[in-house]
């Protein structure tokens, strides 16, 4: 059976102001929940390719083979489509380590990090912690909180997707492709191109880290 490659690209703006720097996640876990294919930005008449929950490690070596069980293209109706939409949680297991102000801040395994609450991590050997997609706001460098004035997130102005939506326990993200895949009788060929070297974010002044895009470019032929 052949099957279709989705990756996942996370991609919002995040405006940064002090030590913050940006750092590579050796572990980068998302949780899929649901892909579709759309054949304009807007989604109107989106086809679903599938919709289930699946784990990948974006980061890992085999990410391409593990994220291309996800579905099966033998449902796909004819036409051309133009993008693509993912449907994930918010909750991603990640580890990681980010150099900022002289600091080596970590991943730690701390239980901190929610909706409104960055990751208030430490300086030690990086270990497997699950992190949370923050809501967009304005957080403070010294505890990681929201209502802050240091670290800006928006979503507003994602730097690949078309769009991206984060509420909930989701976040909703529709990227372009490449170029326009038109569904014809063979099976489609994927390429995928992606990297975790800066996917996590960090400032050193009290090491809070939270989750950044990685590089990933889909092209559908």
């Amino acid at each position: 059976m052949k099957k279709i490659f989705l990756i996942l690209l996370f991609t919002f703006l995040t405006l940064n102001k002090g030590f913050a720097e940006t750092g590579e996640a050796t572990e980068y876990e998302v949780t899929m929940k649901k892909v579709e294919l759309c054949t304009d930005a807007s989604c109107t008449s989106p086809v679903t390719v599938g919709e289930r929950d699946m784990a990948a490690n974006i980061a890992a070596a085999d990410a391409g083979a593990t994220v291309g069980n996800y579905a099966s293209t033998a449902g796909i109706p004819g036409g051309t489509y133009t993008h693509i939409r993912i449907t994930m949680s918010r909750t991603f297991q990640i580890t990681g380590t980010v150099t900022s102000g002289g600091q080596a801040c970590a991943t730690d395994g701390g239980t901190d990090n929610d909706n409104d609450q960055m990751l208030d991590s430490g300086t030690g050997t990086a270990t497997s912690t699950t992190m949370y997609l923050v809501d967009a706001d304005s957080y403070n460098a010294a505890n990681g909180a929201g209502g802050g004035a240091n670290i800006t997130i928006s979503y507003a102005n994602p730097t690949y997707a078309s769009s991206m939506t984060v509420s909930g326990d989701l976040g909703v993200m529709t990227y372009k492709l490449t170029e326009p895949y038109t569904r014809l009788v063979k099976a489609p060929v994927i390429k995928v191109a992606f990297n975790t070297k800066n996917a996590l974010g960090a400032d050193g002044n009290a090491c809070v880290m939270w989750i950044e895009e990685p590089y990933v470019s889909i092209t559908i032929q």
